[in-house]
């Protein structure tokens, strides 16, 4: 078994606008210049799109205009979780999950982070697991949560 990735951050908002701002702003936030398709090709994406709800997508809309699917949400509770199957660059048959907690802090929230799955990808499970642990670290620990107030 490949070990998940955990990661958990506290905001200084309350558990409905820290839900919001991952999922309605998430192309306010999401470093698309080094986390996207596009970056893999030295470019910049043009946006991120989300669209709420069980089965709303997560989509990139590339440098060159082109839709690239990125996840599927599993679960969609405001305030509370999102799960999504991940899948960027593969197909959804083949999709990590990624599930976001979202609890009350005192007068902030803590938002855990675990994305499990990693068997999907065979041989190359460690390998993709430790890309995406420390690819969270700029995307969910530093944007995100500075998006949401922190600092």
């Amino acid at each position: 078994m490949v070990e998940p990735v955990r990661k958990s951050i506290i905001v200084p908002s309350d558990p409905a606008t820290a839900f919001e701002v991952f999922t309605t702003n998430i192309d306010s936030w999401w470093p698309l210049d080094g986390h996207s398709v596009s970056a893999m090709n030295g470019k910049t994406a043009k946006s991120l799109v989300l669209e709420p709800g069980i089965d709303g997508q997560l989509y990139e809309i590339t440098a060159d205009g082109e839709r690239e699917d990125w996840a599927y949400i599993k679960t969609w509770e405001p305030g509370s979780r999102l799960v999504l199957a991940w899948h960027v660059m593969a197909p959804a048959s083949q999709a990590t999950e990624v599930e976001l907690k979202f609890s009350q802090n005192g007068s902030g929230t803590q938002v855990d982070l675990i994305h499990t799955g990693w068997e999907i990808m065979g041989e190359a499970a460690a390998e993709r697991r430790d890309s995406y642990a420390n690819g969270w670290i700029r995307v969910f620990e530093k944007n995100y949560a500075n998006a949401c107030g922190a600092n």
